[in-house]
């Protein structure tokens, strides 16, 4: 039978983003001078240090505040400014003013050995921070022609040396696609380009940085720099530009904000037009990635007395040139054509500092994609309901709703993943999730290899048991609230690890189906044993390793006693018992007679 997919209630799911029951705050951040939002501005509570950013309309919610609470915002170039919530309140929005500037013509320093030394210094600074982590937030979205054809939000674990992401990983995440012309743009592992570049360190996945020079000699052989302006807020800061003397795309221009004090780099700026070199790989063999533009931003935050990444953006554009199967494509769709030109926008942001997501207790493979492994965990609904994520902008709006209307939507809430026609290879996941309205069957959830039959001479010589090895899992997310832990729970089916050579395969998919249904009976059990108040996290941990063992000893007590379902009494018998308990009859939904007793 196949699997079928189920979207009633998607689009209010992903749409979802207020934290119930606890009081929260949303304004806008503008420039008081010319009334323009400040994207990105840092928000950060006095009482909790608690920190969010804005949106790239100026807009940020913060949950769990009181009137009497003070929030601090700050935007680089502008004063920073304190304010209690209750003010903030009553007009909605908080106004920034730009900080005095002392050097408003650009100077040409480009030989001044002092410049040199500063940033010098600032890499040799960026390269000696040290390790630090904290709870990371990461969004993306591509768009061609002005339309959306992509979005994507995960919550990771982050892992930083200094200006540079060494790890990420994942807590909970998803993504909305739209097919242009019948195909899927997709960026498989986005995440992963942030961690190639290493702004004070040479690498050859992206352009040279002048942080990257460690003597004056280096840095003016390969850099004019100048001076654009210099700042007080309170602290000394220079603007300084730098344009490469080479322009054969191997270098990045931009610009860096400097405590000149401190000798530490506050933002940086990195742009690039025509790159040779970039982190980005074309999925056909025969097709190219042209015309690639970067841009690359981080600001920093002090943390404990040091510097630490608050923000990074890298945006992209380039065109895909596609000769695979172009022929076939344009006789099928007159619209085809071989270039096309996206724009993709990405922003990781280090909202928590010091602290770490109580990543699910699951299995997680570090080979597979971003969508692999979103794809592989179910989703869970009162966790993105309490995320600090940013405040969706109207046009993210608008592309949700068209993600959930006319393309996919990967991560949402649903009983499975993708199946069938919807199965699009770059998007298959073969991990099932139980549902008592959806059975799961071979062809859905593993490759051919793992459920053809074997040839008619091996299974005479091969035992029942070494025919099937059903694999499941039982997934926990857990979180921490106020009031305890919180946690969610769901069966999974691995069909990446599962195999099942039994030559009926009718019989089979009711066998592997009571199999599942099993599990999901223990996973009951083992939810209302974390119902208890007052657990421990390790008590919770204990609580779900012993359901694992009881769910792997009742199923091998139902293979034992059917002969993996050669005996049809027996499978009568445990077809029954998870009929009472969930209220599933497998037989009937398989068309299966019971044998009379």
């Amino acid at each position: 039978m196949r699997l079928l997919r189920d979207i009633h209630g998607l689009l209010l799911l992903l749409l979802a983003s207020v934290a119930f029951g606890q009081p929260s705050i949303e304004a806008r951040v503008l420039d008081a001078v010319s009334n323009e939002p400040l994207p990105y501005a840092s928000v950060v509570s006095m009482r909790s240090g608690e920190g969010v950013i804005t949106n790239e309309e100026g807009v940020f919610r913060m949950t769990a505040v009181n009137d009497n609470d003070t929030l601090v915002f700050s935007y680089l170039g502008f004063r920073s400014l304190r304010s209690t919530v209750a003010a903030i309140r009553q007009r909605s929005e908080v106004r920034l003013t730009p900080a005095q500037t002392e050097l408003s013509a650009v100077q040409v320093v480009g030989r001044s050995d002092a410049l040199c030394d500063l940033i010098i210094a600032c890499g040799k600074h960026l390269r000696q921070i040290g390790r630090y982590s904290g709870k990371t937030y990461f969004e993306l979205e591509t768009r061609t022609s002005d339309r959306p054809v992509e979005g994507i939000e995960c919550f990771y674990n982050g892992s930083f040396n200094g200006a540079d992401v060494e790890a990420l990983d994942l807590k909970q995440g998803r993504i909305g696609l739209l097919p242009d012309h019948g195909r899927f743009m997709v960026s498989l592992n986005t995440s992963r380009a942030f961690m190639l570049l290493h702004p004070a360190e040479r690498n050859s996945a992206f352009p040279s940085t002048p942080l990257q020079c460690r003597s004056r000699k280096a840095l003016r052989r390969a850099y004019e720099l100048n001076v654009i302006s210099i700042t007080h807020d309170p602290d000394e800061l220079y603007h300084v530009r730098f344009t490469p003397k080479n322009n054969d795309g191997t270098f990045f221009h931009g610009e860096l904000w400097i405590d000149a004090g401190m000798a530490t780099v506050r933002t940086l700026q990195l742009d690039c037009d025509s790159c040779r070199r970039h982190p980005f790989l074309p999925m056909g063999p025969e097709d190219e990635l042209r015309d690639v533009d970067l841009h690359f931003r981080q600001t920093y935050s002090t943390w404990e007395g040091r510097s630490i990444l608050n923000t990074i953006e890298l945006a992209y554009a380039l065109t895909y040139h596609t000769d695979t199967l172009a022929a076939r494509l344009a006789a099928e769709d007159p619209g085809f054509h071989n270039d096309w030109r996206f724009w993709s926008k990405a922003v990781i942001h280090v909202f928590a500092p010091g602290e770490k997501f109580i990543l699910p207790l699951f299995y997680d493979n570090a080979e597979l994609t971003d969508y692999r492994k979103v794809l592989s965990m179910p989703y869970d609904s009162a966790f993105w309901e309490n995320s600090p994520r940013l405040v969706r902008t109207e046009r993210q709006q608008r592309d949700d709703v068209l993600f959930a209307k006319e393309g996919l939507l990967l991560g949402s809430h649903r009983g499975f993943g993708l199946t069938g026609n919807d199965r699009r290879g770059l998007f298959q996941s073969n991990n099932a999730f139980w549902s008592c309205t959806l059975r799961i069957s071979f062809v859905d959830v593993m490759d051919s290899t793992a459920y053809a039959p074997l040839p008619a001479k091996s299974d005479m010589a091969t035992t029942m048991a070494s025919r099937m090895d059903l694999v499941v899992l039982l997934y926990l997310n857990i979180d921490e609230t106020a009031n305890g832990y919180r946690t969610f729970s769901a069966t999974v089916f691995d069909g990446f690890r599962s195999y099942c050579h039994l030559p009926d395969r009718h019989h089979a998919d009711v066998l592997v189906n009571l199999f599942f249904d099993l599990c999901e009976i223990e996973r009951r059990r083992m939810q209302s044993a974390l119902a208890e108040p007052g657990l421990s996290l390790d008590r919770i941990r204990a609580i779900h390793a012993e359901a694992q063992k009881a769910m792997d000893q009742s199923t091998g007590r139902f293979l034992k006693e059917t002969h993996y379902g050669e005996d049809p009494k027996k499978l009568a018998q445990w077809n029954d018992k998870v009929r009472v308990a969930l209220g599933v009859d497998n037989f009937a939904l398989f068309g299966i007679s019971p044998e009379p007793k």
